[in-house]
């Protein structure tokens, strides 16, 4: 699976307690320095051959009743016989399973106590463990959060249980993401940290006052009205070591916590900071995904996705579609010839404008390229009145934009589309608007243009295209492109990545943009897609005999409808064999959309390729979803940065942005990153500073066919 989890051992050899673990895949037991010491034993790792010599022969048995244990799902009381010295000793122990956190075991955990010592507290840690398990394998996010601290201030008998994020620029402020006091579960709640005993927990990551509380803080608001007497604080910290959030009991008796209960707390916050560090990965790259930083406006991806669902939700089936492309005339000279600061000022100040110019309309507005907008006009009933406000628009930009006490002047462009809802997609829509924007560039810019039929003579290309698409396979007008993925420590060619092209005889060479919409449509998609992953299979089998290179891969994209296709494993299948090429040559690449379309049957899928030893990669990555809650679900082995960051890295930092927030993303789940749309030498800079170190682009070859590879 496509997630990764440091080895429990790490937190729990921390509990001042004498526990062992013991590793299923490793078939080996971790054994505390406290049970070492009252066992005699030098080593802290153990294999089953000396586990064994140390049972007794009459309770070796043990060792076989992991299954009960497992079904149980909870801990059974063992009382067995080990080998100390030269005699024998009886040893109690409590036996739980150790659940991932995909919700498999992946080994045992005991804690054999001498008679009597620590068995309240014992029976405390061991409930909050298997409860704690459950939780991770139930919720996540807020549902967690709420869950735990209610939780705990029950195990742990505490009148408040926080679990807080640090905010504010500073982070000088706690704001609590869940907050129990009293049989409440509040969230929202913002404290500066000056004053608090939160503020030690950050300075020294924890802190633990048994008494006093009030008399030591007593500037500490929540402190005096929840009449604390007792704060067991943690700090949160995220994979690099940074306080990201604060963990705390507080109650209005004096805290009696034993060492037990203080270790099992410390494993609780280690699970709640990996948590919070997750569910803050997911929401920054949700805000980089829907907002663009520059403009604050929604950005092309989620304003598409808005759009869509308002087109297929039947309440607005009797509403008219209006959207208004705009775009600002010789953007591109002001940025050349002011520099990119001064046209970032000019952006922001553009998407003022548009806000306070629709203020009051009922709207969506979008940033969907460097100086491009969309705004989507609701509850309109006549062109008259989008003519209206287009007029109002380009008058409006006679005034000058005011930018560092100088006047820049600029004009706008603007598509108009208006249609019945229902009679065009989303894409259409967009399409059209962007073609009547051109229209508009074209007759003089600083005017607005309506989109009719006679505007787009690519809609009647479209239309020829898809009556020879018919023949087009059997015609063998289809021929496969590669280009090269790279190793950025070696700069070895590793691998290929098949593109498909359409050598039509009318028209020339085709690129997929071009004609795969077509196929969808056509359902003709399926046939090519065969056609594709066949030949690509071929051509590797010929290269690796060739030129003695059996390691190398060939990468194969694969359309939804590919996808979506139950006997998809068992075509793959097929194509290794006809074309005689090992399993680990290949790797299939899909999309995030794809996958969302059917999460649980998409796993089934993808769990039966790679089971046979394919790979699989997540393709144009950052542009789609992007959620690490699916993500760490989803058995792939790699993600593909798409080309439209990569392109941008030197330029926009919305872009920069992500791209480091995907790899971060990739490197907390294990898996491989690949960047595409690599073009300059300070793409591949910038990439290696982050970890990135495998790479595809024209900066090593464009697509090419066969004849043309070199390998």
């Amino acid at each position: 699976m496509a997630q990764t989890m440091e080895h429990p051992w790490g937190t729990l050899k921390q509990l001042s307690i004498p526990i062992w673990f013991f590793d299923l895949n490793e078939q080996k037991m971790y054994v505390s320095s406290l049970l070492r010491k009252d066992l005699r034993l030098e080593r802290e790792v153990l294999d089953m051959e000396e586990i064994k010599t140390m049972l007794h022969k009459d309770d070796v048995h043990y060792l076989y009743r992991t299954k009960e244990i497992e079904e149980a799902r909870s801990s059974i009381h063992l009382d067995y016989r080990l080998r100390v010295g030269k005699g024998y000793r009886w040893v109690k122990d409590i036996v739980t399973p150790f659940y991932n956190n995909q919700g498999v075991v992946a080994g045992y955990t005991g804690v054999a106590a001498p008679d009597g010592i620590y068995q309240s507290e014992l029976v405390k840690i061991k409930k909050g463990i298997i409860e704690i398990g459950d939780a991770f394998l139930s919720y996540n996010g807020q549902a967690f959060f709420d869950f735990l601290v209610k939780y705990l201030a029950d195990i742990l008998d505490v009148d408040t249980v926080l679990i807080g994020e640090l905010t504010g620029v500073d982070k000088e402020e706690v704001t609590a993401i869940s907050l129990f006091h009293k049989g409440e579960v509040t969230s929202g709640l913002t404290y500066t940290l000056e004053g608090t005993p939160c503020e030690q927990v950050v300075a020294s990551y924890d802190c633990y006052f048994p008494r006093d509380v009030k008399t030591r803080f007593p500037g500490d608001q929540l402190i005096r009205e929840y009449h604390v007497e007792s704060y067991l604080g943690k700090a949160l910290l995220n994979s690099e070591g940074e306080v990201i959030g604060i963990f705390a009991i507080m109650d209005h008796k004096t805290q009696t916590s034993g060492p037990l209960s203080k270790a099992m707390f410390q494993v609780f916050a280690d699970r709640i900071a990996n948590e919070l560090s997750r569910m803050q990965a997911e929401n920054k790259l949700r805000m980089l995904s829907r907002y663009d930083p520059l403009t604050g406006l929604v950005t092309r991806t989620y304003f598409s996705k808005l759009l869509k669902e308002e087109l297929l939700s039947p309440s607005n089936v009797r509403q008219y579609v209006a959207l208004l492309l705009i775009d600002i005339d010789n953007f591109k000279m002001i940025n050349d010839s002011w520099g990119h600061a001064r046209g970032d000022d000019l952006l922001r100040q553009f998407a003022r404008y548009l806000r306070r110019t629709f203020a009051q309309k009922d709207c969506v507005i979008s940033r969907i390229s460097s100086d491009e907008f969309v705004v989507w006009l609701r509850n309109v009933s006549t062109i008259d009145e989008v003519c209206e406000v287009s007029d109002h628009i380009i008058h409006s930009m006679r005034q000058p934009f005011i930018i560092n006490q100088k006047e820049f002047y600029s004009t706008a462009s603007i598509g108009i589309t208006f249609s019945s809802h229902g009679e065009e997609s989303g894409e259409d829509i967009l399409r059209y608007a962007d073609a009547a924007m051109h229209k508009a560039k074209i007759n003089g810019k600083n005017r607005y243009e309506i989109y009719d039929a006679r505007m787009s003579e690519q809609i009647r290309e479209e239309l020829d295209l898809k009556q020879s698409l018919h023949h087009a396979l059997d015609n063998g007008e289809f021929i496969l492109h590669y280009q090269p993925q790279v190793c950025g420590k070696t700069f070895e060619v590793i691998g290929y990545e098949a593109l498909i092209r359409w050598n039509h005889p009318e028209f020339g060479l085709l690129s997929p943009y071009h004609f795969i919409r077509l196929a969808e449509e056509t359902g003709m998609i399926i046939d090519i897609g065969e056609w594709v992953l066949q030949e690509a299979c071929t051509q590797t089998k010929q290269w690796q005999m060739k030129d003695q290179r059996p390691g190398l891969k060939i990468a194969v994209n694969l359309s939804a409808q590919q996808f979506a296709d139950a006997l998809l494993p068992q075509k793959v299948f097929k194509a290794l064999e006809d074309s005689g090429i090992n399993s680990e040559s290949l790797i299939i690449e899909i999309t995030e959309t794809m996958v969302l379309q059917d999460f649980d049957r998409s796993i089934d899928t993808l769990n039966q390729l790679r089971a046979e030893g394919i790979k699989v990669h997540l393709d144009d990555f950052g542009v789609g979803f992007s959620s690490l809650s699916y993500l760490n679900r989803l058995p792939v082995d790699a993600i593909k940065i798409d080309r439209s960051f990569i392109n941008q890295i030197n330029k926009d930092t919305t872009e920069v942005a992500i791209v480091n927030a995907i790899i971060s993303m990739a490197k907390s789940l294990g898996l491989q990153v690949i960047a595409e749309g690599v073009e300059q030498q300070e793409h591949i800079t910038y990439l290696k500073q982050k970890g990135c170190y495998e790479y595809q682009g024209y900066f090593f070859s464009k697509p090419v066919p066969a004849q043309c590879v070199s390998l």
